[in-house]
């Protein structure tokens, strides 16, 4: 047997017959379907299908979850502190890799770990004449762009030289799009489907603006405390993304 084989089945075991080491794991606080259901303090049942990997990994890798839902300023400051030890779904960026611990590979993002792959689109109102062909976004006119505070979409836009606008959640984004505030909203297409389900006043450009994978990423000092825990995880997550995807997508229509 190949020893990086031998290595994966030995991390799939428990780790001990110990106690579970605590993991307080950030879920963000608003819907981003099939990922993650419901939106607040709690979780909707079932909660998600990168909520259920991540409840399916912890026994076999001896984790004891926490689980905490916090807005995605609340989720990076808390992981820059170690209030948290990691965050559900998050996509890498320089500036989050200083005080996240991320899968790498070759000093990249290691995509084999990734728990979701999302896309970010433009929405704007029915109607608008704006016109976007996935470098450029024709027709603001000195207008700005909503974004989700503490969300790297803000930052992908700026590179591009686009005007931003930072809210605290989907509603109120949506609401200053509705009211001609902001000329167009760059979100998540999966958590914008979950507040538009019947709505044709606002509808989405295309291309994509990116296509990011998601991942578990640690803060440092639990990564160091427990680096067979956080490998562990991430090995769990690899081997059993695409399973738990067929055995549960279709209780949540995917």
């Amino acid at each position: 047997m190949p020893p990086s084989l031998l290595l994966r089945l030995l991390l799939l075991l428990p780790l001990s017959a110990g106690a579970a080491v605590p993991l307080r794991v950030a879920i963000n606080d608003q819907p981003a379907a099939p990922y993650i259901i419901g939106e607040g303090k709690s979780l909707a049942s079932p909660p998600g299908l990168a909520v259920e990997l991540l409840q399916q990994a912890a026994a076999p890798c001896n984790v004891y979850l926490l689980l905490q839902r916090q807005s995605s300023l609340r989720q990076l400051q808390a992981l820059r502190t170690g209030a948290t030890d990691a965050i559900l779904l998050l996509s890498y960026n320089p500036e989050r890799a200083a005080f996240a611990y991320y899968p790498l590979r070759d000093g990249r993002p290691d995509s084999r770990y990734r728990l979701a792959t999302l896309s970010y689109n433009f929405y704007v109102r029915s109607g608008s004449k704006l016109q976007w062909d996935g470098q450029q976004l024709q027709g603001l006119n000195g207008a700005m762009v909503g974004t989700d505070l503490g969300w790297s979409v803000a930052a992908d836009l700026e590179r591009l030289h686009i005007p931003v606008e930072g809210a605290v959640g989907v509603e109120a984004n949506l609401a200053k799009l509705r009211a001609g505030r902001i000329a167009a909203y760059a979100v998540h297409t999966n958590l914008a489907a979950a507040y538009l389900q019947n709505s044709q006043d606002v509808v989405a450009l295309q291309p994509p603006i990116s296509t990011k994978d998601y991942f578990l990423p640690f803060g440092r000092h639990f990564a160091s405390a427990h680096p067979q825990e956080v490998q562990c995880l991430w090995q769990h997550i690899a081997s059993q993304r695409e399973p738990l995807l067929q055995q549960r997508g279709p209780a949540y229509g995917h």
